[in-house]
């Protein structure tokens, strides 16, 4: 009985994650730099990240997904007529998307389907750091233009993170066993 239940105990452990609410912490302005968020996973989970965009600012945010999983990410700002700009990149820094006014106003959003498991990175900027083309030349957002002057925009933003996280068949099964020999065991 006593292995059983610490069978279910583990498995139903792996299941914490991150979540809640972030505030952004200075400096992030590369990749190596990134305020780490968590690990996320299944059944998958929510944050709210609160930050503010300076001149010539980026803010980059690691997370880490122990599964596949969807992801979604919206941005809201302080203002309007803010106008920024999101990239999600991989550990090994190819950017794998990017946008610029696909949510409300000129506020950026993304949705990824079957994220793999790993470390990604949510970079937002100012409109003009870089554009759609960094999706195919992993050019990072770094908070200036190409000319190297720095972009104007300044916010503040939250940004809303969702993920789903449907957990692997065989961690699936464990729970079962788990659940079957608990209920077997009570009779």
């Amino acid at each position: 009985m006593k292995y059983a239940l610490l069978i279910t105990a583990a498995a139903l452990a792996t299941t914490a994650q991150a979540g809640g609410f972030f505030s952004e912490m200075e400096s992030n302005d590369t990749l190596a730099l990134a305020n780490d968020v968590g690990t996320f996973d299944a059944p998958g989970g929510s944050l709210l990240i609160e930050g503010v965009m300076d001149v010539g600012d980026v803010d980059w945010f690691s997370f880490t997904l122990a599964d596949t999983a969807s992801f979604s990410v919206f941005a809201l700002f302080s203002s309007s007529d803010s106008d920024g700009l999101m990239q999600v990149v991989t550990e090994a820094g190819d950017v794998i998307a990017f946008d610029d006014d696909s949510g409300i106003d000129l506020m950026p959003a993304i949705q990824l389907a079957d994220l793999s498991a790993g470390t990604y990175f949510v970079g937002i900027s100012g409109f003009g750091d870089v554009d759609s083309s960094s999706v195919d030349t992993d050019e990072l957002a770094d908070g200036h233009f190409d000319t190297g002057e720095p972009h104007a925009e300044t916010f503040g933003y939250k940004l809303n993170i969702g993920f789903t996280i449907v957990p692997a068949p065989g961690s699936l099964a464990l729970c079962g066993i788990g659940g079957v020999m608990i209920a077997r065991r009570k009779r």
